[in-house]
């Protein structure tokens, strides 16, 4: 069995991240449901589905502010890192 997409929602947003079957690349679509004048409302990465734990932990703390709408502790972080994982390899 293999996950090839799952959608993750918090209080001010959601993200979708998928990989489909042979594709190296994950593409991650970030959206903020009632965005302020200055937040960019989409936002979408597309990363080597090798990236390093350090670089993809990084892109993790960036989604959990964007779904959840402030920062989060460290452990709240490692929730959306750990789901993000599945796609690594």
């Amino acid at each position: 069995m293999r996950t090839t997409r799952i959608e993750l929602e918090g209080s001010a947003g959601h993200v979708t991240i998928e990989r489909k079957r042979g594709d190296t690349k994950i593409r991650i679509d970030s959206v903020i449901r009632e965005p302020k004048r200055t937040d960019q409302v989409w936002k979408t990465w597309e990363i080597d589905a090798r990236i390093d734990d350090e670089a993809l932990f990084k892109i993790a703390d960036e989604v959990q502010r964007r779904c959840e709408g402030k920062p989060g502790s460290n452990s709240m972080i490692h929730d959306y890192y750990r789901e993000m994982q599945r796609f690594q390899g």
